[in-house]
């Protein structure tokens, strides 16, 4: 199974409009210790870009979630 890195960002100035977001990784992640080495620095590198409007609120690596909600 290849891992997705899911997180859930939510706004700063109003904490309830949470948006959940995928990234894909660009290698092939095949265990869960592998995919939080990477997850990591992406998540840090996205919320340098975004920090200023959007927070990350949950993130998790592993398979799509099974809703298209807000859970993680």
């Amino acid at each position: 199974m290849l891992y997705g890195l899911y997180f859930l960002t939510c706004m700063v100035a109003n904490p309830t409009h949470c948006v959940m977001r995928v990234h894909r990784f660009n290698e092939d992640i095949v265990t869960p210790q592998q995919c939080l080495s990477v997850a990591q620095p992406q998540m840090a590198a996205w919320q340098n870009a975004h920090g200023d409007r959007w927070r990350v609120a949950r993130f998790r690596c592993g398979a799509p979630p099974r809703d298209d909600g807000t859970r993680i």
